[in-house]
Parts: C-alpha cells; structure tokens; sequence
C-alpha cells in the first residue's frame, strides 16, 4: 500500500490544526452562554447536542470542502441528522469530525470538551488533532512522524506556542497502571451491569479508575502518560477516536478492541495502552463481562448503525 506523501500529510495536517482552532474559539466564547444549552437529546437524557456542536461542525465542514474538495467527510450531527447510519469506510482521503467531544461537559462547564479532527487514507487514520480549548492544549499525531503536545498560548495558531513531543507512560503492569473509561448513553439495566462489571474488574486489577466524559481526551492522556489504559464500549462513532488513534500509536501506545480484536473505527469500541503487555493483561480483565443489550459488539459482529 503506498504511503501518503510528506506534501499530504503537512497540507492536511496544517487544515486539521486550523479547523480545530477555529472551531475550538467557538466553543470557548460560548463556554457558559446560552449556545452551551441542550439543544435537543439526540435518543435520550444523556445523549445531547448543542448549537455549538452544529455550528462548530458547518464551520469544519465548510473549510475541508473548501479546501480538498475531493475528499469525503463524516460527521457527528450530520449523521445523527441523517438517520445515524455511519458510512462505510472508504479508500479515499476521509475526515472525521467531532465538533465538540465531551458535550455533556461543555454543557456543565466541566473543562474537559475538545474538537476532534482525524484522516484517513486506505481506510488508516494517518492524521489526528484533537484541541481542548479551555485548556489549550492541542495534541498532534501524523503517521510516521510522532506526536506533540502544543500548548497554544496565543488567539492566533501562528502565534507562538510551545510544543514538545509526547510520549506513553512506561508502568509495566496493569496493578500499577492508571485506567480511565466512561460509562456511555445506555441505560437499560443490563448495560449499566456490563459497564459496572467492567469497572469492577479494572478497579480490581489496576490502581484506580478515571471517567472524565470524553473518548478523546482520554485518549490523549494514554498517548501523553497521564494515565496508562482506557477503553470504552458504545461511544458515539469514528469521529470520537479517529485522531485519537493516530496521536496514541505515533506516541508509543497500542490502540485495539476492548475484545483484543483488530480496533475498527466504525465499532464504536475502542482499547488503548502503553504497552501491549499491559493491554493483555487489560482485555482478560474485561473478558468475563458480556457486552449489555444496548452495547455495539466485538468489530467481526458490528455493523454500521448505532
């Protein structure tokens, strides 16, 4: 399979780190206003959407088609618009754009919200950039190429920022590992069991238990050293942990599924750690608990509906 050029990979790179800017300037100057209000639950109490969500989403979109008019682009509301149906993966150069990952965040002020821009060629992430805003932190993956941390100092991308090349922790065993998850949108009884199930099992077996509210941003701590593990069950599509994915691999870490499968992006299930020593010893934690109803399964089973 042939490589994305250097070219490639710096022009999209360079429109992922722009759209994510002006985008995350959105979502700070509407941090605690009226556009941070539900606009309307997309299936039920805890699965929402903003104005801020759609309209950082048009303005993402706008660009990308401006700029690689031939290249395809998913995002969430405008699947969640479209009858939730995630589209097959495709060779071409595919963008997946989360507007604002972590909304019921952003929506009590809680500053762990973040956009979400990942590429694809040949159906591979090969770009990621992920930006909380509130914090200003950007953290940064190409294929090949490593990732950063860029702490963005000014109200201008060109501006100077400090960045620095990232790193996963190097904990060796899951008893001493730091493990985050989060506890997703279902809420029969028999899905919040395997959700507790599997944090039972983790907590039993690691030194504790994180859930800060976003599948991105956890992940970015895994490729950072922040915490050593995270995995989650049913989160709301590619567009959670596309750039993600890429940022954790080109730190060090491995990304598959919670099963110990191949990770596919449209499963809406994702494993990450920093070693592949200690994602074994995770998977056969969550072994003994079965998938609850409401939750997608194992990649060979999943389909493209959420």
């Amino acid at each position: 399979m042939e490589e994305p050029s250097s070219s490639f990979l710096e022009e999209t790179l360079s429109a992922a780190k722009h759209c994510a800017f002006i985008a995350g300037r959105e979502i700070r100057n509407a941090w605690g206003t009226d556009s941070s209000l539900v606009k309307n639950s997309k299936k039920n109490d805890v699965d929402l959407v903003t104005l801020t969500d759609e309209k950082c989403e048009k303005m993402i979109k706008e660009y990308l088609t401006r700029t690689f008019p031939e290249h395809l682009i998913v995002g969430e509301e405008e699947t969640a618009a479209c009858g939730d149906v995630i589209p097959e993966m495709r060779d071409a150069p595919t963008w997946y754009v989360d507007p604002v990952d972590g909304t019921t965040n952003f929506i009590h002020s809680y500053p762990n919200s973040c956009v979400s821009i990942g590429l694809t060629l040949n159906k591979e992430p090969v770009v990621g950039v992920v930006f909380n805003p509130i914090t200003r932190e950007m953290f940064v993956g190409v294929k090949g190429r490593g990732s950063q941390l860029i702490n963005v100092v000014g109200e201008d991308l060109n501006e100077e920022a400090d960045a620095r090349p990232i790193r996963v922790s190097n904990t060796a065993t899951l008893k001493k590992a730091l493990i985050a998850t989060e506890i997703g949108v279902g809420r029969d009884e028999k899905t919040i069991d395997a959700i507790m199930g599997r944090i039972r099992n983790v907590v039993q077996n690691s030194r504790s238990v994180r859930c800060t509210g976003s599948c991105a941003m956890n992940m970015c701590a895994v490729a950072s050293g922040r915490v050593d593990g995270f995995f989650e069950i049913g989160f709301g599509g590619p567009w959670d942990n596309c750039a993600a994915t890429v940022i954790v691999r080109e730190a060090g870490g491995v990304v598959v599924d919670p099963s110990g499968e191949e990770m596919h992006l449209n499963a809406r299930r994702v494993l990450c750690a920093n070693s592949r020593e200690i994602m074994e010893e995770f998977v056969a934690a969550l072994k003994p608990v079965e998938d609850g109803p409401a939750e997608p399964p194992k990649p060979s089973l999943a389909t493209t509906t959420l």
